[in-house]
C-alpha cells in the first residue's frame, strides 16, 4: 500500500485522501512545547486560530526536546534547563537526608556490633557529615547544583 492510498477512519469520518499537517506550539523562549497533526482541515483550522506553526513533515520529525522555532525554522539548541520550585527542592532535599540516614544507620549497626571494617568506620564518619551539611542547606536560596555531595565511600 503506497501512502497515497491510506485510509484514515475515525467513528463518523472517512479521511481517504486527505494529507497530514504538523504544527507545533511554543513557549515564551520559542522552544518547542507541543506537537499536534491535523488530521482533518477543522483540525488544522483551529491548530491555525491557536496560532500554532505549520511544519512539514520533515521538520516536524526531526523536533526534538531541544528544538526551538526561530524566525519560523526549528533550530536544535541547548537542552533546558529545568527551574524547580521551592518545594521541589524540599523534597529533593529530603530525600537526600532520607537515603544518607539508611546508610548511617546500616553502617552505625556494624559499629554497634563491633564488627565494622575500618573502612565502614571512615564511611560511617563521611555519611554522618554529609548528613549535617545537608541539614544547613536552604533550599529557597541555593540549587541543588551547590548542595554537599553524596560521600563516595
Amino acid at each position: 500500500m503506497t501512502d497515497e492510498n491510506k485510509t484514515f477512519q475515525t467513528p463518523d469520518t472517512d479521511l481517504r485522501g486527505y494529507s497530514l499537517r504538523y504544527f507545533v506550539s511554543t513557549d515564551a523562549e520559542n522552544y518547542v512545547n507541543g506537537m499536534l497533526i491535523a488530521f482533518t482541515d477543522a483540525d488544522a483550522e483551529s491548530y491555525i486560530a491557536q496560532k500554532l506553526t505549520e511544519l512539514n513533515q520533515a521538520e516536524f520529525e526531526a523536533t526534538g526536546p531541544a528544538s526551538r522555532l526561530i524566525n519560523g525554522v526549528i533550530v536544535e539548541g541547548e537542552p533546558r534547563i529545568p527551574v524547580l520550585n521551592t518545594e521541589a527542592k524540599l523534597a529533593i532535599l529530603a530525600a537526600r537526608l532520607r537515603d544518607a540516614s539508611t546508610q548511617i544507620q546500616t553502617l552505625q549497626d556494624a559499629v554497634d556490633l563491633d564488627i565494622a571494617t575500618d573502612e565502614e568506620k571512615s564511611s560511617l564518619v563521611a555519611w554522618k557529615r554529609y548528613r549535617v551539611l545537608l541539614s544547613r542547606v536552604d533550599p529557597e536560596t541555593q540549587p541543588p547544583e551547590e548542595w554537599p555531595q553524596q560521600p563516595k565511600t
